[in-house]
């Protein structure tokens, strides 16, 4: 009896340890093969938050240029004499900087002045002549009026064309005059001469890329940081944004504020790369206000530090549009530890409504990967680093370099961001200058060697 009553409890337990593995290994087959079909494209937290890849800062090459330039050109039918500035001038509002030469237009202008009394003698003979055929007309019998009266109307006519063209040449007179007494062109404001055009060189138009200006004079002394951004992560960038410029040769840092995103005109076109294929990235220029500008000098290279804080303990912000909300409750689309889109629920803090940003309190950190939340994405998807709706076509079907890895990404992984055949990293390629979103990386800065990447 106890010999059976053994069985039924060995019986008993092995049940409920096939029932306890058979649960598992159910869970495990809905967690990591019983998923949505197709992918996601996800981006990494730190790169959307405007900190770059992990372990690495977003920095932008900067150059320092005055706030305010102002640039003079010569009127197109005039012609320079004399310059009296060079480049680094000093001037002062009113100052003279260069002169006209006027010497034909002075001829020119005392030929037409001789013009307009020989045109007003030439009136006033006329006005004096249909005077006295006026009073003929009056005491001439009827047969002889038609013959005056036909004198009289060309008289007339006469009168009118001279009248006519005295006027126009008391306006040209007057032109003339007002050139001539314009003959030097003198400082709108007190300043700097930046540059002074030398039109005997062979590039006199600026196609070069320098100033097209005759002269260009740095008003006052106020300096900029000019910064340029690529269209990819450009909304990561707004006015009054606080951001660190770095000096290239020191450690001299300056704290300073964007005030202008220029987006009415690209600064450059790039090439970027996916898996083989190629396009191009527009470069926007965006310009950093330095609280201070002791010792920065026009020209001078700068990095342009996206992230002002001093320790690890800053706050996250996110862009609004990744978060989703229901319920009063946000969520994300982000990839989990198997490489697959799930709903996660974050805590957010305190909103900027002019930078339309979130702070991100719980649930995120800079390492998550997540996705943009539109129709298409789904639970269970996978999460890619390649914009292609099909892992196959994105080359993540072992074809490329490189072995598919945990994340659910194929070809090879640095730091958490995929490298193509091109070597791309954030949409710049990576040669032996290396670039991470327009700004340079040094090899000695972040501790690349350019040799891992075949360089």
């Amino acid at each position: 009896m106890k010999k059976k009553r053994k069985g039924w409890v060995k019986l008993i337990v092995v049940l409920l340890v096939l029932a306890v593995l058979g649960g598992g290994g159910y869970w495990i087959y809905q967690r990591n093969f019983a998923k949505e079909e197709g992918s996601a494209y996800v981006q990494s937290v730190a790169e959307i938050a405007g900190l770059g890849p992990v372990g690495m800062k977003a920095q932008y090459n900067g150059i320092v240029e005055a706030k305010d330039v102002i640039e003079i050109n010569p009127s197109a039918n005039m012609t320079v004499k004399e310059c009296f500035v060079t480049t680094g001038s000093k001037v002062s509002e009113g100052d003279p900087l260069f002169r006209y030469d006027v010497d034909d237009l002075t001829l020119s202008h005392a030929q037409l002045l001789i013009d307009i009394t020989g045109i007003e003698n030439g009136l006033r003979t006329n006005r004096e002549q249909l005077e006295s055929l006026n009073k003929r007309l009056e005491k001439a019998k009827e047969k002889d009026k038609y013959g005056i009266e036909l004198e009289i109307q060309t008289v007339e006519l006469d009168i009118k064309k001279a009248e006519f063209d005295l006027k126009d040449k008391q306006q040209k007179a007057e032109e003339m005059q007002a050139l001539i007494d314009a003959s030097e062109v003198c400082s709108p404001v007190t300043g700097t001469v930046r540059s002074v055009r030398d039109d005997t060189q062979s590039d006199p138009f600026g196609y070069g890329g320098g100033s097209n200006a005759y002269i260009s004079i740095i008003a006052g002394t106020d300096f900029c940081v000019k910064g340029t951004v690529n269209e990819q992560t450009i909304y990561t960038l707004y006015p009054g944004m606080p951001v660190l410029v770095r000096s290239r040769v020191d450690d001299t840092v300056y704290r300073g504020t964007i005030y202008r995103i220029d987006t009415d005109s690209t600064a450059s076109d790039q090439p970027i790369y996916y898996d083989g294929g190629g396009d191009r990235a527009s470069k926007y220029a965006f310009y950093v206000e330095p609280e201070s500008i002791e010792g920065l000098m026009i020209g001078q290279h700068v990095l342009i530090d996206l992230n002002t804080a001093d320790d690890a303990s800053a706050a996250l912000q996110l862009p609004s549009a990744f978060l989703m909300q229901e319920d009063g409750a946000f969520y994300v689309w982000a990839a989990d530890a198997t490489g697959h889109i799930e709903k996660r629920k974050i805590e957010v803090g305190a909103y900027d409504e002019a930078a339309e940003m979130y702070e991100i309190l719980s649930g995120l950190s800079p390492k998550d990967r997540i996705a943009f939340p539109d129709d298409t994405v789904r639970a269970g998807m996978l999460a890619t680093e390649t914009q292609f709706a099909d892992p196959n076509d994105a080359g993540l079907n072992g074809d490329m370099p490189g072995e598919w890895d945990e994340s659910g990404n194929g070809g090879m992984v640095f730091d958490g961001a995929m490298i193509d055949d091109g070597t791309v990293f954030d949409g710049a390629m990576i040669d032996d200058g290396m670039v991470f979103d327009g700004a340079m990386i040094d090899d000695d800065a972040y501790g690349v060697d350019s040799a891992d990447f075949g360089g």
